[in-house]
């Protein structure tokens, strides 16, 4: 207490401050220091003792203000710490330095939050709040206070998210009516502007915070990068795609506070090599940086440019109302350490969105609990949260059975090796995984899937807190399947054809015989391996019925120009707003080398529809069902490019891929005659090899030192 005691006084001012007009620098400085000590104080006889000192010095010059005001706010501590009768003494003192010094705005911002406490507490004194608005006086004084100096506005901001981050809805109205009072036209304080756009979005009508938004660009001078960041925000909250051309163009600006605001909006979803970058770019290159972070993300998931962009304001409004985090805590390792105001659901939201099932048990004995699946054709990601220690903040586990591990510490464990608490939790999950209902009853040794739920747990949580996403949400599955190749192979790339097999029955459309054109919705993205976008497609293409070995499908093929190079593929189909598919990304090359060229190998059945039609009038069968019966009659192509004074010398050998891996068949084939490109057909004896996989790899060389190896994968059946 003595400790306490001592270092108010070292930051006690000696009296005698004369009234002036305004503040100085030096008053504002020992000002805010003096509130800093007051915020360290828990004990209030320390201050009732520094309350005393202070009295008495004031009684040699009761014309100071200053005086007035450090008492102010002494008595606000004072009241804060449970005595509130001390509000009232408070506003006394600051209705004091109004008067004495109308011009400081920390009276006015003082008498507010002093006003304010005798609102809420309902403590009698000098003052009586209105019944009909018993915190307008507070917000008259808080908003006289942003109105005298711009600096005061950004207090009262501070003010409204730390009454979020208290449960004071009060708290937070009232320091938005203050700068709605502030801010009323002609307004022209960039300061009150900017706070009350910002109070508007998040806790009144983001429409209005726009239209004060627009009315501070013309005003925000130096700040002008964050009134256009700002005015972004509000767009894209909006669901507007607009707000792209304000975001990039305030992008450029270098100010730190600018820079700092850009980088907090990506910290959550950027990975430690990305945000390095962005820390090393300036101006142009900066705003290069985020055309380029945010169009990759656009390409990896077929989104149009902006779109993941816009989505992720709204994640981040949404998480921060939903799942707000009120009191600070552990942020887990596998997430990077940013100033974040969401607990973990928050964070798994702002990187992949709503999760497309959700699960939670209430019981007795078993702490809060979730677990989130999202369903994507890569594998589900199922991941699990716990709140130990305040039941709205959770945070993630490795694992479900880390849920209950702290509930029975002391019971003795089950001969399943598993608690009362996490075997209910187990059966609670049933729905969310196969994992959970189908191998946990199937599984004989409970220790094996004990291992397996741990081991696909955490390859969620790994997945989960590295990557984010922006997929489509379709109600029902389209399972599409797919065949690639390229041809026509040249130094500024291919042709790529797609070969497409959609089952017709989850289309729910009525079945009107073979032959007939059926619309779909096909979507392809080609990026480069750091994400840029190289190709795009969204056509409708118009796919024929056929029932093939007793199934009903759409069969179709299309084609588009790909560059050279290694790419990554994501293709989707769709049928309407409910009904489709994201298929997970391939790789895929084009690697023309100049001398000694090769594509890949197709393999597919000339019976069958699908059938690539080359540039050349040439067909090429191709397999997207993934499998070929051993009655058909199946076909391997390629193209080869010859080289002048090329003796071409070409191996073929089928190789057993599954658990009876051995070569099958090894073989010469017949070179190709003619000069530069040809395409090679090769038949294969299907009906010799047994129902299993297989993989076929074709070596060419060209007696010049060029030498090519292509292999691909088949199912025989």
């Amino acid at each position: 207490m003595v400790k306490q005691w001592l270092l108010l006084a070292a930051l006690g001012v000696p009296t005698g401050f004369a009234p002036v007009l305004a503040q100085t620098p030096a008053q504002r400085t020992v000002l805010e220091a003096f509130r800093d000590s007051l915020d360290r104080v828990g004990d209030s006889l320390g201050l009732s003792q520094v309350e005393a000192r202070m009295v008495a010095g004031l009684r040699r010059d009761r014309a100071d203000p200053f005086e007035h005001l450090r008492l102010g706010f002494l008595a606000l501590r004072q009241a804060e710490l449970g005595a509130t009768r001390y509000f009232d003494d408070a506003a006394s003192e600051f209705e004091t330095v109004t008067r004495l010094s109308p011009e400081w705005g920390y009276g006015w911002f003082g008498l507010g939050l002093a006003e304010f406490g005798l609102a809420v507490t309902g403590a009698t004194g000098t003052r009586r709040a209105s019944a009909d608005a018993p915190y307008a006086r507070a917000s008259v004084a808080l908003a006289r206070a942003a109105m005298t100096d711009g600096r005061f506005a950004d207090m009262v901001v501070e003010e409204a998210f730390q009454g979020r981050r208290e449960r004071q809805p009060e708290r937070v109205s009232t320091m938005l009516v203050a700068l709605r009072v502030a801010g009323r036209p002609p307004a022209r304080n960039p300061s009150v502007l900017a706070g009350l756009g910002r109070l508007e979005r998040e806790f009144g009508d983001p429409q209005a915070a726009l239209r004060v938004f627009d009315s501070w660009l013309p005003h925000a001078g130096r700040q002008r990068g964050l009134a256009l960041l700002e005015l972004a925000r509000t767009r894209f909250l909006l669901g507007r795609l607009d707000g792209v051309a304000p975001y990039f163009e305030g992008s450029v600006y270098d100010d730190s506070v600018t820079v700092r605001a850009y980088r907090h909006d990506i910290e959550l979803i950027g990975s430690r090599g990305e945000l390095e970058e962005f820390d090393r770019a300036a101006g142009p290159n900066r705003t290069k940086f985020l055309r380029g972070f945010w169009g990759r993300r656009d390409a990896a998931d077929l989104r149009l440019p902006g779109e993941r962009l816009r989505e992720h304001y709204r994640r981040l409004y949404h998480a921060r109302r939903t799942y707000p985090l009120y009191l600070p805590g552990r942020i887990p390792e596998f997430i990077a350490a940013v100033p974040v105001s969401v607990d973990d659901r928050g964070l798994m939201y702002i990187r992949h969105g709503e999760p497309d099932d959700r699960v939670e048990l209430t019981t007795l004995g078993v702490e809060p609990n979730e677990s989130w699946r999202y369903d994507r054709a890569e594998g589900d990601l199922i991941i699990h949260f716990v709140a130990r220690h305040d039941p709205e903040v959770f945070r993630l586990v490795e694992s479900l059975l880390d849920v209950g591990e702290t509930v029975e510490a002391s019971s003795p464990a089950t001969r399943d090796l598993v608690s009362r608490s996490q075997e209910v939790l187990l059966r609670s999950r049933e729905q969310i995984s196969p994992l959970y209902r189908r191998e946990r009853r199937a599984t004989p040794d409970r220790r094996s899937f004990l291992l397996a739920e741990r081991a696909m747990s955490r390859q969620s949580l790994r997945t989960a807190t590295t990557t984010d996403s922006y997929r489509d949400r379709f109600s029902h599955r389209l399972p599409a399947r797919v065949d690639f190749g390229a041809f026509g192979l040249d130094s500024t790339g291919a042709r790529l054809y797609v070969a497409f097999a959609v089952p017709f029955v989850p289309l729910r459309a009525a079945w009107l015989g073979e032959g007939i054109e059926y619309p779909l919705r096909v979507r392809l993205s080609g990026f480069s391996e750091a994400g840029d976008r190289l190709v795009t497609l969204d056509t409708v293409a118009r796919p024929l019925t056929h029932e093939i070995l007793g199934e009903r499908w759409l069969a179709g093929t299309l084609s588009v120009p790909i560059p050279p190079g290694r790419m990554r593929l994501r293709i989707a189909f769709q049928d309407g707003d409910s009904v489709g598919t994201l298929l997970p990304i391939r790789s895929f090359e084009v690697l023309p080398t100049g001398k000694l060229e090769m594509s890949d190998l197709v393999v597919g059945v000339q019976s069958q529809p699908w059938q690539a039609r080359l540039e050349n009038g040439e067909r090429v069968a191709m397999a997207p069902l993934g499998f070929i019966q051993r009655s058909q009659r199946a076909e391997l192509a390629y193209e080869v490019t010859v080289p002048p004074g090329a003796a071409l010398q070409t191996q073929l050998t089928v190789i057993r891929a599954d658990d009876r891996a051995g070569v099958v068949s090894n073989e010469r084939l017949t070179p190709p005659v003619g000069l530069g490109r040809q395409l090679v057909r090769h038949v294969l004896d299907i009906h010799k090899l047994k129902p299993g996989l297989y993989r076929i790899e074709v070596t060419v060389t060209d007696g010049l030192g060029g030498r090519a190896r292509r292999s691909r994968e088949f199912e025989v059946r």
